[in-house]
C-alpha cells in the first residue's frame, strides 16, 4: 500500500472529504477536532460557501456504528484529524480513485490475439462504415501478456467505436486516417502519423492498470 500511495499526489483533508462524500458515502468516520473532541459518523454532506470555506455535516453514530439523530456542523478548517473505520476499498479513498485493481490475466496465444485484432476492424467498420485498420503490434510470446493485448484491444475499441458516435470525429478520421498500430510503452499516448494512428501504452506489462476510456478519448480526439 505505502509503495502505490507513492505514486500518487498526497491529498489534503477537504479533497478526502468530498471524495468520501461523493463516492464512499457509507465510510465511518472518527474525526477529532482542534479543540481536542472525537466524533465518529458518516459524511452527510459537505460544501462551500461564500468565504470559500468548507462546511461538514456529520451524522453521528452510537458505540455500535448505527446512524443516530445527532448531527455536527463544523468548518473542514477545525478538524484536526480524520480516522477511516473498516473502508470499503481504502487505496481507492486515499489515491481519490486514481488506483485501480489490476486485471486478472489468462493465457492467449498469438493466434487469439491476431484474431481480436481483425474483430476490432470489423467491429468498427460494422459500427460506422469506416476503415480504420487492422491494429498492427509486435507481439509479446508471453501468455499472459497476449491476453492483456486482447482485453485491451477489446477496450480501445469500444472506446473508438464511442469516439466516432461524434460526426466531427467520424468526419475527422475518414479523412486521416485508414491505419492503426499498437506500441508498448510506459506511457499512454496517442499520434497520427500521415494515414496512421498511433496508440503507445504499457500493453506488455500486466501490473499496470488498463486504459483509461476518458484519457484514451481525449487524446483521439486531439488529433482529430
Amino acid at each position: 500500500m505505502n509503495k502505490s500511495l507513492k505514486s500518487v499526489p498526497a491529498i489534503n483533508k477537504q479533497e478526502l472529504l468530498f471524495h468520501i462524500a461523493e463516492h464512499f458515502p457509507a465510510t465511518i468516520l472518527s474525526i477529532t477536532t482542534d479543540a481536542g473532541r472525537s466524533y465518529t459518523g458518516v459524511v452527510l454532506t459537505i460544501g462551500k460557501v461564500r468565504t470559500d470555506e468548507a462546511f461538514l455535516v456529520l451524522q453521528v453514530t452510537d458505540d455500535r456504528n448505527a446512524l443516530t439523530t445527532r448531527f455536527l456542523h463544523l468548518t473542514v478548517g477545525k478538524i484536526e484529524s480524520i480516522e477511516l473505520i473498516n473502508p470499503a476499498d481504502l487505496l481507492s479513498i486515499l489515491s481519490l480513485g486514481k488506483l485501480t485493481k489490476n486485471e486478472t490475466y489468462e493465457v492467449s496465444g498469438k493466434l487469439a490475439v491476431q484474431r481480436g485484432f481483425q474483430l476490432f476492424s470489423e467491429a468498427i467498420f460494422n459500427a460506422h462504415a469506416i476503415n480504420v485498420g487492422v491494429p498492427v503490434m509486435e507481439l509479446p510470446t508471453d501468455g499472459l501478456q497476449l491476453n492483456r493485448v486482447l482485453k485491451l484491444t477489446q477496450k480501445i475499441q469500444q472506446v473508438i467505436i464511442d469516439l466516432l458516435k461524434e460526426e466531427d470525429a467520424l468526419s475527422g478520421w475518414k479523412a486521416r486516417y485508414n491505419k492503426i498500430a499498437f506500441i508498448n510503452n510506459d506511457d499512454l499516448e496517442v499520434k497520427g502519423v500521415n494515414d496512421l494512428v498511433e496508440i503507445y501504452f504499457p500493453f506488455e506489462n500486466i501490473e499496470a492498470p488498463e486504459v483509461s476510456a476518458e484519457k484514451l478519448t481525449d487524446l483521439l480526439m486531439s488529433i482529430l
